[in-house]
Parts: C-alpha cells; structure tokens; sequence
C-alpha cells in the first residue's frame, strides 16, 4: 500500500460518488415533495462509495506515514493555479455576500438567509475575503518554488478561520434536510475540510511537518471526496435546470468546490515533491574500544 494508489482511490471514489449522485437526484428524487422515490437506496449508495473510498485511502496513507517528508517549497504551476482559482472564487463569493447583505439592509429580500444574522453574515463575508488574498499570495510562492510564509508563519491561519466560518454557516442554515445523506455531506465535508486547512497551516508554518503532512492526506482525502461528490454534483444538477429547496446557494457551493480542488492538486503534487521514505534509525553498535559479549 502507498500514497499513490490512495490518492487513485480518492479520485475513484468522488467520480463515482459524483455519477451515483447525479443519477439518483434525477431518477429517483421527486422535486415536488422533496422525497426519494425508491426509498434512499440510491442516496445511501451515493454517499457510500465515495465514503469508503475516503475511509481506505485514509487507512493507507496513514499506514505509509513513514515516507511523509518535510515539505519541499519547488515550482508547482498546478498548485499555483488551483490556488488562483480558488482565491478568485473566494473573492468574488465575499463581493456578492457583500451585494446580499446591502440589500437586505436597504429593505430587500436576500439569496442568503445568513444575512439575517449579521454577525455570522459578516464574519464568513470577512473570512471569505481573507482567505482568498491569502490563497492569492500563496500562488506567487508556489509559482516561484518559494515559501512565502517564512516572515508570516501563521497567515494561512486565514484558511482555518474561513473552515470554521464555513462550517457554522453550514450547519446552522442549511443542515436541515429531512435526508441524514444530504446532512453528513454538508456537515461532515466542512468539518473535514477545516481540518485539513488547519494542518495545511501546520505544514506551511513549518510546525511538526511530517505528521501533518500525513494528517493533511488523510483529513483532505476525505474532505476533498464528500465535497466534491456533493458540491460538483449539485453545481451539474443546477446546469441541469435541477435544484431543490434547502440546497447550499450556488456559490457557497463553488466556494467550497475550489478550496477542495487546491486540496486535491496540493495533496498530488505534495506526492511529487515531498514524499521521503524516512529512515529507521541504525542500532547502535559498541563503542571505540569495547567489546559486546554474546551472554552465555
């Protein structure tokens, strides 16, 4: 077992989970009721197979955690434009929140129900445009193979504060399908994904960077396949001209999705650069001048 087939495994999994979910949201979900119309089977299946994929990858990579090595700061295009994007993507869900919350406070109606709680509102609003200059920054030092948070150690903790934003937005405003499925994705993918974040700052701050480059993989191997899984899945459906009541807005969704996608790209190329089989230490043998006797 190697990081490797773990990472083929999660890709596995999410595509899976993807095509599973799709098909069960259009043959087997009634739009009108907001109930399934073969009794969940489609929805369990949907939700088991990327999960177990998620669970074996993890187990993996946590069984291979001995050639986790310190990270190697080298030029990496894909992980600079995965963090491009994802910056992008961040900025822009923090204008249109900013948009929301301005209407609403002129009298108007919102797409975001979190604008009736204003703190909440506000602070993801902040996170969000955090985390995206922040994601924005990191893409020049991974464009020039540097690290960029040597002066800043603790900058990525933007990411973290984002995860918890996040995932108190999730679960207190749109965690309330009658679906246990629908839930553990939202709920259990955001809870995932602010770990990996928080290890990622672990990693980037140089703290302990072994071990949380092993946490990263097995946090983000199951945050990247639940939210890709649900968040790719229902961006498609709404292409599809499918959407259903309760549903994450599109672009907290999209939001999520591209953290997600520099997840994967990072945990990939991280696999190129920075994977070391570290050594098991040599027994000690005796000293100059002394002799080891056999006992008797």
């Amino acid at each position: 077992m190697n990081v490797g087939n773990a990472l083929k495994i999660l890709c596995v999994g999410f595509g899976a989970g993807v095509l599973a979910r799709v098909v069960q949201m259009l043959y087997f979900y009634d739009y009108n009721t907001g109930f399934y119309t073969d009794g969940g089977l489609a929805a369990w299946l949907s939700l088991g197979l990327p999960l177990a994929a998620a669970l074996l990858a993890a187990a993996m990579c946590f069984k291979s955690r001995r050639y986790f090595g310190p990270y190697v700061p080298r030029r990496n295009v894909l992980a600079g434009g995965a963090a491009v994007f994802s910056g992008l993507v961040l900025l822009v869900s923090a204008a249109l929140q900013g948009a929301g919350y301005a209407g609403y406070l002129q009298g108007g109606a919102s797409a975001y129900h979190s604008a009736q709680q204003q703190a909440i509102h506000l602070a993801f609003l902040c996170a969000s445009l955090l985390f995206g200059a922040v994601q924005l920054y990191m893409s020049a030092g991974f464009f020039a193979g540097r690290r960029n948070l040597q002066k800043l150690p603790l900058l990525y903790l933007a990411g973290v504060l984002w995860g918890i934003c996040n995932l108190i937005m999730v679960y207190v405003f749109y965690a309330r399908s009658s679906s246990f499925v629908e839930n553990f994705f939202s709920v259990v993918g955001g809870a995932a994904q602010l770990l990996c974040l928080f290890y990622l700052c672990k990693l980037f701050a140089g703290v302990d960077e072994e071990g949380a480059a092993k946490r990263v993989f097995v946090a983000g191997g199951l945050a990247v396949v639940l939210d890709v899984t649900y968040s790719f899945s229902n961006l498609v459906l709404l292409l599809l001209g499918k959407s259903y009541s309760g549903e994450i807005p599109p672009m907290f969704q999209l939001s999520s999705l591209s953290v997600s996608l520099f997840i994967l790209t990072f945990l990939v190329t991280f696999r190129k650069y920075s994977l070391r089989r570290t050594p098991k230490p040599a027994p000690e043998g005796p000293k100059h001048g002394e002799r080891r006797f056999k006992p008797d």
